[in-house]
């Protein structure tokens, strides 16, 4: 009986999680602004909560914004998931802030710099690592 309430609970999370895709563009809410996205719900086995992962292009403070706007808007989201699923109770929505993207995107900033730091650093060795002719100082001339 357990496998099935958990089975029921990944069911609804997936609708939540549809349904209030479907309800971002609807929001009014002006911190709720950018691209956003629903990453994952996760309903408790009782389905009497919810924790709504959101992600956000942005920094982390963008997101943490978005974050508050969401919970201010819960209540609205909430009603409009009771008239959309057929559900016998609608879950308390509790809005988190899904960080994986920040990261990756901080990762991949990291990354590139690092990659243009090694660049320099190759370019440097290279010049101190050409003959003095090459740099056309004549330096190597000179005793003839």
């Amino acid at each position: 009986m357990k496998n099935m309430a958990n089975y029921r609970a990944v069911r609804v999370g997936d609708e939540i999680k549809t349904k209030i895709s479907e309800i971002i563009p609807t929001l009014k809410d002006p911190r709720i602004n950018g691209i956003v996205s629903v990453t994952r719900v996760e309903v408790s086995n009782d389905s009497k909560y919810a924790r709504v992962y959101i992600s956000a292009l942005g920094d982390e403070a963008h997101l943490a914004e978005t974050v508050k706007g969401f919970q201010s808007s819960a209540g609205y989201i909430r009603r409009a998931l009771a008239a959309s699923m057929q559900l016998r109770n609608t879950p308390e929505l509790k809005f988190v802030a899904d960080k994986g993207l920040v990261r990756g995107q901080r990762t991949i900033e990291l990354m590139r710099e690092l990659s243009e730091s090694e660049q320099k650093k190759e370019i440097s060795a290279d010049e101190q690592s050409e003959p003095a002719d090459a740099r056309g100082d004549g330096a190597a001339h000179e005793g003839r």
